[in-house]
């Protein structure tokens, strides 16, 4: 066989074959996540089991994100007027979510956050059979700081501002009086009259002139108490500005999937991954699931076990029927 032809069918067969595995990936990632996108028995089970999840979850979500107006102050004193919502009402209804889950193996309500964009969110998983059954109820949504409304917020800042004055005028002083000690200094052991580069290495090479100059320039600032005073003082205040601030959170009143989780939206979001358990032992997990050959007997199984989820998200948040 021609080395060239033999070659390029190679490449070929190569190319289909990776093809072929992007291919299956793409599949098992679909499959993975409810809903499915298979029209079987399983799938349509599922699938509005896990609607039904999704739907309610989200009007019980909303009722605990309700807005209320709040007064707050903006750095130059001025007061406006926002929305936030409650946080504990969120944690409190992920907390007795997952109390009244039953046999649902949870981890807790966790929080995380990056800068200014937060999530609050629960995970929850359950085995039917031979199937791993996931599942993720979350919000994220931003939280921007703000000062609370109080007249102690404008006379800090105004402090601030005198002391930072104060502070240029005395850097100033200090700044001369250290210069003028440095210039003796280096006259004294004839340096004055170097160009800089010289006078640098002069300077890196006589260690102990360099050491005993800065422990002359450190022992100008002791003829300036007044500027460490006003160092003090400056962090105090910042320390009691800190604790005048406040966090308002703000989310969209919407539901989201998990790509845009991932990108940073705001809302909320549920999502449910089923797994096939290869080894009950290991407890090894396959994320490939065939769902046209699960029996009626599991999909019933599972589909029960999503909807007592529904049932308790509606029990919990005292939603009607």
């Amino acid at each position: 066989m021609n080395t060239w032809y033999s070659s390029v069918s190679i490449i070929e067969n190569n190319c289909c074959r990776t093809k072929n595995i992007i291919s299956s990936r793409k599949v098992i990632k679909d499959i993975m996540r409810i809903p499915f996108k298979s029209n079987d028995y399983f799938a349509n089970e599922l699938n509005s089991a896990f609607k039904n999840i999704k739907n309610v979850y989200f009007e019980a979500v909303k009722l605990q994100i309700e807005t209320k107006k709040a007064s707050v102050m903006l750095g130059d004193g001025t007061i406006s007027q926002s929305t936030t919502f409650e946080l504990h009402k969120v944690t409190t209804f992920y907390h007795r979510l997952i109390n009244s889950l039953g046999t649902w193996i949870t981890t807790g309500v966790s929080m995380t956050n990056t800068e200014d964009l937060h999530r609050i969110y629960c995970q929850i998983s359950q085995e039917v059979d031979k199937y791993y059954i996931y599942g993720y109820f979350g919000i994220q949504f931003h939280a921007l700081s703000y000062y609370r409304v109080n007249k102690r917020v404008v006379e800090i800042q105004k402090e601030l501002s005198q002391i930072a004055d104060e502070a240029t005028r005395t850097f100033s002083l200090l700044a001369n009086r250290g210069n003028y000690l440095i210039q003796n200094e280096l006259e004294k052991v004839g340096y004055a009259g170097l160009a800089f580069d010289e006078l640098f290495t002069k300077l890196f090479e006589d260690q102990e002139l360099t050491a005993d100059l800065e422990r002359k320039a450190q022992s100008v600032e002791k003829e300036f108490p007044e500027f460490e005073q006003m160092r003090i003082r400056k962090n105090e205040l910042l320390e009691e500005l800190n604790n005048l601030l406040v966090e308002l959170y703000q989310i969209s009143p919407v539901l989201i999937d998990y790509n845009k989780l991932m990108q940073g939206e705001e809302g909320i979001v549920t999502y449910f991954d089923v797994e096939t358990i290869r080894n009950q032992k290991t407890k090894e997990r396959d994320p490939y699931i065939n769902t046209g050959r699960i029996t009626k007997e599991s999909t019933s199984r599972i589909a029960n076990k999503l909807n007592q989820v529904a049932k308790i998200l509606r029990e919990v948040s005292g939603l009607t029927n």
